[in-house]
């Protein structure tokens, strides 16, 4: 490690308590390749992806979420066994507002049954809702949502819909999240918080913890970015990095999260657009940069996106390269490349070496001061 991030940990108070890994179980995600965004699923896959969370990563915590509740119930269970920490969040991609409330009682009564148990568990009421759910933002399907959320910005796939009233989605957004956590919280007693994009003008009196999802759009400097988010301290809670991360290749921090629209999707099998070159040093680099930043400011919690992406597989020919388009801190490599239900393996990338070595300092520096 450098010895300015030695300096910076050196000097810091209580930063990054929880320092964690976004993991998908499935979500109803459209992704081409299923009904859920992860196809290919067992047990045995999932403990050995959280193994690599809990002995490789140096993470004392995980974010699990996805609409196959099965899969969510096991997979919170054997990270609980594994003696991490889980903030649980629902997920139901274009629900109807009725049907994500019902599924946020779900996922909260879940998550009561392993906090009496006594899990270490928090509940998430949900991530950017005015573009997940439907009726808050103009728009038929999520991508439409996404679209009006960036409506200038250069795409290929996302299908904007505005204009867009701001204050109108934002009445809509809080009426929503009001009503979500009343039911989060009949459900569960313990910390919730939500996911809230910067497009989004949230009212976070109506949870414990606030949670900054930051990959949207890059900012104008590390100073003005600092400044941004150190505002969110104003309302006298945790704040927290929900989500955050990069692409696999040169420059994709420029794009925040449009960075994913790199890949032709009118042809099978999909292919990575020409002049996009893989790049893991420097996604590596980004999260370093990043995690250092939220350190300074004294996040309570941070969790990069994400694990894994199996519908975006890593191959040696660049043109079917989709990992380049996806924010994984691993590689999943399959049997069969042209196999969307092939069986694959995940490896870890630059980014998740860098990232495990931060979390490491970290967790080093927590023992030394309950040592001291």
């Amino acid at each position: 490690m450098a010895n300015e991030d030695r300096a910076i940990l050196a000097a810091k108070g209580s930063g990054l308590h929880y320092r964690g890994v976004a993991y998908d179980v499935g979500s109803n995600h459209q992704t081409g390749q299923g009904a859920l965004s992860r196809m290919v699923w067992s047990d045995e896959l999932m403990r050995s992806e959280i193994d690599l969370v809990a002995d490789e990563l140096n993470a004392n915590s995980i974010t699990i979420y996805g609409t196959a509740l099965d899969r969510v119930e096991a997979a919170v269970a054997y990270a609980i066994g594994r003696g991490l920490h889980v903030w649980l969040q629902p997920r139901l991609m274009d629900g109807a507002q009725p049907d994500v409330l019902d599924f946020i009682g779900e996922v909260g009564t879940l998550a009561e049954s392993f906090r009496r148990q006594g899990g270490d568990i928090h509940l998430s009421i949900g991530c950017t809702h005015s573009i997940q759910t439907e009726g808050i933002m103009p728009g038929e399907f999520y991508h439409n949502r996404m679209g009006n959320a960036f409506p200038d910005a250069d795409h290929h796939f996302l299908k904007p819909v505005g204009p867009i009233d701001q204050e109108d989605v934002a009445l809509k957004l809080n009426a929503f999240l009001a009503k979500a956590a009343d039911v989060g919280r009949a459900a569960f007693k313990g910390g919730i918080t939500y996911s809230g994009g910067p497009f989004e003008d949230v009212d976070w009196s109506v949870v414990d913890y606030i949670g900054l999802v930051e990959y949207f759009y890059p900012h104008p400097s590390r100073e003005a970015y600092a400044k941004e988010l150190g505002a969110y301290f104003k309302w006298g809670k945790p704040v927290m990095i929900s989500e955050y991360g990069s692409f696999t290749y040169k420059d994709s921090h420029t794009k925040g999260l449009l960075g994913f629209d790199i890949v032709d999707r009118t042809v099978e099998p999909p292919t990575v657009f020409p002049g996009f070159v893989r790049d893991e040093q420097a996604q590596a680099d980004f999260h370093l940069d990043s995690l250092r930043l939220f350190d300074e400011l004294g996040m309570h919690s941070v969790a990069v996106t994400e694990l894994v992406h199996p519908t975006h597989p890593h191959s040696a020919d660049p043109k079917y390269d989709l990992d380049t388009a996806s924010m994984t801190i691993t590689k999943s490599i399959r049997e069969d490349y042209f196999d969307n239900l092939s069986p694959y393996r995940a490896e870890p990338k630059e980014s998740f070496r860098a990232i495990a070595r931060y979390y490491g300092a970290v967790a080093e520096r927590e023992r030394g001061r309950t040592a001291a």
